[in-house]
């Protein structure tokens, strides 16, 4: 107990309170624990405490909330796979919201609605509780459904109800409690990691906390900020641009981090070129995602006759453009591209027995890529190949296997023959990252070195990072593992 630390952030509460003589500036003095803190204290140092602490404090608030009278519940739902016609119908999503609204036990007062010019629209129906709302984008088969209610009402049988009318495949839902204990009540809602993720208030330190897989919520990985060039939000996702002192320019897409200027050639080159120069022949490349132009700019390096780019954001394709020009190098503007700001989902379905090479460079399994990671859009991408096509997928961190090994299963199912490519990126939290290449009628592992270096010298093919050596290293697994 002679260790210089403050003791109100290691334990929660003392039995027989005593004066620290340890002397630090940081320390409290007098030791109660982390209970005998004001409640503004509490909130300044929880992100600073102990894991134990930061889990007796929401337990404890948790069961003071529990016993409080609040003015409100709010839930937000998102829904996905939605039927898009519906979500087109100005008239449907009105008649909808009341039918709902009166279902759950509230009384309708009036409605409103809007459609807009190319396509989506918004609805509000007012109760006496509060409001009910809707807002679509059709294009994504997305809808936003807002409920707040301060009656007896039911609100998740009006998102069952909902999701059922509007077809959807999936939602994900968060729920609120607002009134007069509403910022101790917002704390709690916050993971119990306690990690302080995303900018900071002088925003000059970013923590990344949203980490996908088994360490999200259990792990926070640091970046000093030189500058914040970007903080924006689409239809789809929200998207922060900053300056890093170690890592140069750094792309981050709801908390998670996707790149940087120092390593992002390690990640598109081996991406690209394995299932690339497993063709003998790609001349019509489709790519999925890659938003920030550096797939694109490698794939170009093999001079294919069309390349055909979905990705679902143009807001984020547009202004990322703009911030990181040595992604795309000015690719966006070959004529050999066509670039379709649509649900990958569906615009691939016009596109059968179509390309050599099919490219997935999407986020992680979270939000808007999620269904890029389903059995379904696996078969698709079989569809829109040749019967010599090859495909490469970012399946994700080497961490977690169960997950790697399932995309490795659907890519064998419906692609071929497939196998895995191991490398480290530094700006990644855990440096080891997979991605996997599937074949229909080729080996996936590509040919011999000796005939990659015919191919690299003859299509003139420049890297920093990719060499027929570590083509064939990257394949190499740890003793104990098999992923592939």
């Amino acid at each position: 107990e002679e260790l210089t630390y403050n003791y109100a952030l290691e334990q929660f509460e003392y039995a027989a309170p005593f004066w620290c003589r340890c002397g630090s500036i940081d320390c409290l003095g007098y030791i109660k624990g982390f209970a005998a803190l004001g409640s503004d204290q509490k909130l300044r140092l929880l992100p600073h405490a102990s894991p134990f602490v930061r889990a007796k404090y929401f337990k404890t608030m948790n069961a003071e909330a529990a016993t409080k009278t609040t003015l409100g519940q709010h839930s937000i739902v998102d829904f996905w796979g939605c039927d898009r016609e519906i979500l087109d119908d100005e008239a449907a999503l009105t008649a909808l919201l009341e039918q709902a609204a009166e279902l759950a036990g509230a009384t309708v007062i009036s409605s409103n609605s809007h459609k807009f010019e190319y396509q989506g629209a918004t609805a509000v129906t007012i109760l006496a509780e509060s409001h009910l709302s809707i807002h679509t984008w059709p294009e994504a088969g997305y809808a936003a459904v807002d409920f707040y209610t301060c009656g007896d009402t039911e609100a998740k049988v009006a998102h069952d109800m909902i999701e059922k009318a509007l077809g959807a495949e999936k939602s994900f839902a968060r729920a609120f409690l607002r009134g007069d204990r509403s910022a101790e009540i917002e704390s709690v809602s916050e993971p119990s990691t306690g990690l302080c993720c995303g900018l900071n208030a002088e925003k000059n330190w970013f923590v990344e906390g949203a980490i996908p897989g088994s360490r999200e919520g259990n792990i926070g990985h640091g970046f000093a900020v030189t500058e914040v060039l970007l903080e924006e939000r689409s239809a789809f996702q929200e998207y922060l641009v900053f300056d890093s002192p170690l890592f140069g320019r750094v792309l981050v897409l709801d908390g998670v981090i996707q790149l940087s200027t120092s390593d992002e050639h390690i990640y598109h080159e081996m991406l690209v070129h394995p299932p690339m120069l497993a063709n003998d022949n790609p001349k019509r490349v489709l790519v999925i995602g890659g938003g920030d132009g550096g797939t694109l700019r490698e794939i170009l390096k093999h001079d294919p006759e069309e390349v055909v780019m979905i990705d679902i954001d143009e807001q984020f394709v547009r202004s990322i453009a703009k911030h990181l020009p040595t992604l795309h190098n000015g690719s966006f503007e070959d004529p050999r591209l066509k670039l379709l700001f649509e649900d990958a989902n569906v615009a691939i379905d016009r596109y059968k027995d179509y390309f050599d090479v099919a490219i997935i460079d999407c986020n992680d399994a979270l939000g808007p890529s999620e269904p890029l990671f389903e059995e379904s859009f696996y078969s698709r991408i079989s569809t829109s190949l040749k019967s010599g096509g090859t495909c490469s997928v970012q399946a994700g961190s080497l961490l977690d296997g169960k997950f790697l090994g399932r995309i490795k299963d659907m890519l064998s199912k419906h692609i071929g023959a497939t196998t895995g490519f191991r490398f480290t990126i530094p700006i990644y939290h855990c440096g080891e990252y997979v991605f996997f290449v599937a074949s229909k009628q080729t080996d996936p592992g590509g040919p011999d070195q000796a005939r990659l270096a015919e191919l690299q010298a003859s299509r003139g093919l420049k890297t920093q990072y990719w060499s027929p050596a570590i083509h064939h290293a990257t394949q190499v697994l740890p003793l104990g593992m098999d992923l592939w």
